[in-house]
C-alpha cells in the first residue's frame, strides 16, 4: 500500500530524519508515532463503504503526519487548502462524503468562517502541534465537534486491498463543477515503483516539498523521498529570494516543481552559475517545461539531471518523462522539450476524434492505458465519466483508457504536446477547465452568453492570466456595468481559487460567432488583443475593468 513505502523506511532507519519542517528535523521514528496515534484517533470512521477523511492541513508536521495516519487507518485523505474559498472547500467536503475532518493548527483559524458551511454531523479532530511533545491536544482550542487524539495502538495496520482508495484529489469538472479523482492504493503504489525504477536514488536524499496537498505532484514529492530512506524538506515560503537560500541551506538533492517556480528565480536573477551545485536531480511537471529556462537551470545546477514529467490527475502524477540530456540542451534543431516515453505498465494511444489511432507521426489526442489509471470520478457529471472508455487497440495489453484532452504527435524523442484540444488550460502549474469560471460568471452577470480566454500569455506562449467577457447591452449605463462587474468580482471570489479567477472583465455589445453559431474564441481574442495593445503596452486600458469591443 501506498504508506508502506514510509513504514518500511521507519522500520529500517528510525533515527533518521524523515522531515524537516516549521524550523526542526523529525525522525522516522518521531513521524511513525505520530501517524499511529492519528489513526488511533481515526478507528471510529474507518469502517463502512465511506472511508475518506478532510485533511485542512497545510506545511506542518501534523500535515504529514495526519497523511500518514489517514492511510495507516485504512481510510483516503481528500486535502483542501487554507486559501481556497469557504464555500468551495465546504463543496469539496459535502461530495466527498467524509464523516471525519483532521485540522491542523496553521488551518484552524480558517475554521471559524468555514463551520457554518459544514454538514453538522461532520466530525472534527484536531492536530495539535504540540501533540508532538506531549500526549494529547489542547481541547481548549478545538471547536464543537472535537476529538483529542488518543495514543493507544489501533489495528496495525489496518486492511486495505490495492483498489481501495488512497486520496481523493479534486480538480475542475468537464462541464464546470469541481471532480473528484480517485486514485487507489494500486495506481500510487505503481507510480511511485515506476518512478524509482526509472530513477533510482540512494539513501539520504534531500528531496523539497514544495508541491500543495492538493495538488498531485506532491505525492511524488511526499512518497517517492521516504521510500528511498530520504529526508523531506518543506519550505515556508514561495518566495524565489527564500527559495534559493532554502535550496542552498539545506543542500536539497532532488528538486520538483513546475517550471514556473525556475522561471520566478530566473526573473529574480537566482539562477547564477553554479549557484546549486547540491542539486542532483530535478523533475520538471504539471505545465510546458521551456527550453530556454532548462538551460538556465542546468548552469545554476551544474551536477543534476533535469527531467521532464506529464501526466494528469487521472493517471497519478507522471506517466511520460523526457531527460534533458547536455547534448540535447545543446542541439538548437530541437527547440521543443518533449513529453518523453511511458512509464513502465503505461501505454499510450495517438487517436483522432472517433479513437481510432491516427498514422505515425500524426497529430491527435493523447489516450493513456495501465497501471496508474485513477478508478474514476466522486461526480454527478455523466459527461466526466466519458473520459474514460474500454477498448482494445492492437499491439496494446490494456483495454482501459483515459482521454487526457492533450495534443500531441510521435518524434524520435518521444511524443510531442502540441496543446489542448478543449478549454483546458493550465496558470503557473495549476489545471484550470474555464467551463467552471464561465459557470460562475455567467451566473452573477445574468448574461445570456460569456466565455473566458487564457490571456496574456508569457515569452514561451503559456497563459499567465485569464479575462472575462460578459454580453451586456449596448444601451446600458457606465454605472449599470460597473455593478455587473463588482458582482461577478464578488462571485469569483467566493467560490473560485485565487489563480482561477479572470483578471479582467470586458463587458461586450455582442460575441463573434463561427458559421455553427458558436462563439469563435479565437476571434474575440484577436479582437481583444488588439484593443488592449497586444502583449505589450495598453496599460491604460488595462487599469479599466469594463470594454465595449
Amino acid at each position: 500500500m501506498l504508506h508502506a513505502f514510509f513504514f518500511s523506511s521507519a522500520a529500517q532507519s528510525p533515527a533518521d530524519h524523515a522531515l524537516w519542517v516549521e524550523g526542526r528535523y523529525y525522525t522516522y521514528e518521531e513521524v511513525r508515532a505520530r501517524a499511529q496515534g492519528v489513526s488511533a484517533a481515526l478507528t471510529p470512521f474507518a469502517g463502512g463503504a465511506n472511508r475518506n477523511c478532510i485533511l485542512f492541513a497545510h506545511r506542518s508536521a501534523c500535515a504529514y503526519a495526519g497523511l500518514l495516519g489517514v492511510l495507516a487507518a485504512g481510510m483516503a485523505y481528500v486535502p483542501i487548502h487554507p486559501r481556497f474559498p469557504a464555500a468551495r472547500n465546504a463543496a469539496i467536503v459535502a461530495r466527498s462524503g467524509a464523516r471525519v475532518m483532521l485540522v491542523d493548527h496553521v488551518c484552524a483559524p480558517q475554521l471559524a468562517a468555514l463551520m457554518p458551511l459544514l454538514p453538522p454531523d461532520l466530525r472534527i479532530v484536531m492536530l495539535d502541534a504540540q501533540a508532538w511533545d506531549s500526549p494529547g491536544g489542547d481541547p481548549q482550542h478545538a471547536p464543537t465537534p472535537s476529538a483529542p487524539f488518543v495514543h493507544d495502538p489501533p489495528p496495525w495496520p489496518a486492511l486495505v486491498a490495492q483498489d481501495d482508495l488512497a486520496y481523493l484529489i479534486f480538480t475542475s469538472g468537464t462541464s464546470g463543477p469541481p471532480k473528484g479523482v480517485m486514485i487507489p492504493h494500486g495506481s500510487a503504489v505503481a507510480y511511485v515503483s515506476a518512478h524509482m525504477q526509472r530513477y533510482p536514488c540512494e539513501p539520504g536524499g534531500r528531496f523539497s516539498q514544495f508541491a500543495d496537498l492538493t495538488f498531485d505532484f506532491s505525492v511524488h514529492d511526499v512518497h517517492v523521498c521516504w521510500a528511498t530512506g530520504g529526508c523531506l524538506y518543506v519550505p515556508a515560503l514561495q518566495d524565489p529570494l527564500y527559495l534559493a537560500g532554502f535550496i542552498r541551506e539545506h543542500q536539497i538533492t532532488h528538486w520538483a516543481s513546475v517550471p514556473s517556480v525556475l522561471a520566478l528565480l530566473q526573473q529574480f536573477r537566482k539562477l547564477a552559475p553554479g549557484a546549486f551545485p547540491s542539486v542532483k536531480m530535478t523533475l520538471m511537471g504539471g505545465e510546458a517545461l521551456p527550453k530556454t529556462l532548462a538551460q538556465a537551470w542546468s548552469q545554476a545546477a551544474p551536477n543534476t539531471r533535469i527531467v521532464n514529467g506529464y501526466g494528469p490527475t487521472e493517471t497519478t502524477v507522471i506517466v511520460l518523462t523526457f531527460e534533458l540530456t547536455p547534448a540535447f540542451l545543446a542541439d538548437a534543431s530541437r527547440p521543443a522539450v518533449p513529453l518523453g516515453q511511458p512509464y513502465p505498465g503505461i501505454e499510450v494511444v495517438v487517436a483522432d476524434k472517433y479513437l481510432v489511432p491516427v498514422p505515425a507521426g500524426a497529430r491527435g489526442e493523447l489516450l493513456v492505458g495501465g497501471l496508474q489509471l485513477a478508478s474514476g470520478y466522486l461526480s454527478d457529471n455523466p459527461l466526466d465519466d466519458t473520459r474514460f472508455f474500454a477498448r482494445a487497440y492492437p499491439g496494446r495489453s490494456y483495454r482501459r483508457w483515459y482521454r487526457t484532452g492533450d495534443a500531441v504527435s510521435a518524434s524520435p524523442d518521444g511524443l510531442l504536446y502540441h496543446g489542448r484540444i478543449d478549454t483546458q488550460v493550465k496558470i503557473r502549474g495549476n489545471r484550470i477547465e474555464l467551463q467552471e469560471i464561465e459557470q460562475v460568471v455567467q451566473a452573477a452577470s445574468g448574461s445570456a452568453q460569456c466565455a473566458v480566454l487564457a490571456w496574456p500569455l508569457d515569452e514561451a506562449g503559456k497563459p499567465v492570466g485569464l479575462v472575462a467577457f460578459v454580453l451586456a447591452p449596448a444601451a446600458e449605463a457606465q454605472g449599470a456595468r460597473g455593478a455587473r462587474t463588482a458582482r461577478i468580482r464578488h462571485a469569483c471570489k467566493q467560490s473560485l481559487p485565487v489563480y482561477a479567477r479572470p483578471d479582467r472583465i470586458v463587458c461586450l455589445d455582442d460575441f463573434p460567432v463561427n458559421v455553427n453559431g458558436k462563439i469563435d474564441r479565437a476571434l474575440l481574442l484577436a479582437r481583444y488583443e488588439r484593443l488592449a495593445g497586444g502583449k505589450e503596452g495598453g496599460n491604460e486600458r488595462r487599469r479599466n475593468d469594463a470594454l465595449a469591443l
